[in-house]
């Protein structure tokens, strides 16, 4: 999400950390010319120890990269009330000429940036957002596993011609199409392949159905996520998975600062390259989630059959553009509309009302 500001100045020491799976490598660096670099095994309470004897009497300000190992780290040294900052690996400025990279010059790197205020931390979400991350990252696994399944379906139909009789899009993947894919006449080796494809497919589909399960006894038991939720659902085109995958990626909906905040975080503005008074406004930026963003396309294509208003959006932005990208540009302009309407009934905490 955007970022959270830190003032330099209120700061004595910094220290920048490149966290390893096996070790922390950390940066020190303060107001004037110290800088000295250590590596110390991958143990939090050994780096608080490290800051609280040899700093205990300064003020000190950590950061380290988001990455795959997690909150751990940023969780103890908070519950220590240590200060520390997350950051994005993206936001790290780096140097074009730059050819060498390893853990101590990392450190040094985001020592230096977090001293001089360049970085930009991010919101690290409370645990129960953490949760309801980790269950909408298990959902979408099996759902690329069941869309890879039809892809290769498909595929082996294709390539061994085995016809495929049931055009109706409606029927598509339906029970009765599986059905008839069961039944193709084919050899038994075509036929033990196309099986297993089968099986991988009713595979996904099951553990999609269980997570939903869980994601509905997950909503029963945090009440305040379910209130966001019900509040996300009476927005048109928005169900309950995409409801789930909003606050799952967003986090607490208060920290939030502005109704732009959403779409900037989603990758749905355009990029902007101006100068004096030339304004050159390209494609979207495509940062954040992926995922997410199609889910928010995805419910715009429903929105505009259900909302007035911003069906007319729709069609006043795609009359003002080539027709071969015209209906694309205006989905993408109705998605980032709704971003704001997202952000309305979450910091309002109210019901949709469709004028």
């Amino acid at each position: 999400m955007a970022a959270i500001t830190y003032l330099p100045s209120n700061y004595d020491v910094f220290i920048g950390i490149d966290v390893d799976k096996k070790s922390f490598a950390f940066t020190v660096q303060d107001n004037n010319i110290m800088s000295r670099s250590k590596k110390i095994p991958s143990n939090p309470e050994q780096l608080y120890n490290y800051i609280h004897n040899n700093f205990g009497d300064k003020n000190v300000l950590c950061a380290y990269e988001a990455g795959p190992t997690g909150y751990n780290l940023y969780d103890y040294l908070i519950k220590k009330e240590q200060a520390c900052v997350m950051v994005s690996p993206a936001s790290i400025p780096k140097a074009p000429n730059e050819r060498v990279k390893n853990n101590r010059l990392d450190s040094e790197r985001i020592a230096r940036y977090l001293k001089s205020g360049e970085l930009k931390p991010i919101r690290v979400p409370s645990e129960p957002y953490r949760e309801l991350r980790q269950l909408m990252g298990i959902r979408h696994n099996y759902s690329n596993q069941g869309k890879v399944a039809k892809q290769r379906i498909k595929a082996l139909v294709l390539f061994e011609h085995l016809g495929d009789p049931i055009n109706d899009s409606d029927l598509r993947w339906s029970c009765k199409y599986i059905g008839h894919l069961k039944q193709l006449p084919c050899s038994s080796v075509i036929r033990s392949k196309l099986d297993m494809l089968l099986n991988d497919l009713d595979y996904a589909r099951e553990q999609q159905l269980k997570v939903i399960k869980e994601l509905k006894r997950f909503c029963a038991t945090h009440a305040e996520i379910d209130s966001y939720r019900r509040y996300l659902q009476s927005i048109p085109g928005i169900g309950f998975i995409t409801a789930l995958a909003i606050l799952a990626r967003i986090g607490d909906p208060s920290n939030l600062s502005n109704v732009r905040e959403i779409g900037a975080f989603t990758g749905l503005v355009p990029r902007e390259r101006s100068t004096g008074d030339t304004v050159h406004r390209s494609s979207i930026t495509h940062l954040g989630n992926s995922e997410l963003r199609s889910l928010l396309v995805e419910a715009s294509w429903v929105a505009i059959r259900h909302d007035a208003e911003l069906a007319q959006f729709y069609y006043r932005i795609k009359s003002r553009h080539h027709p071969q990208a015209s209906a694309k540009k205006a989905i993408v302009a109705v998605a980032r509309k709704l971003t704001q309407r997202i952000y309305k009934v979450l910091k309002e905490q109210r019901i949709y009302e469709i004028r």
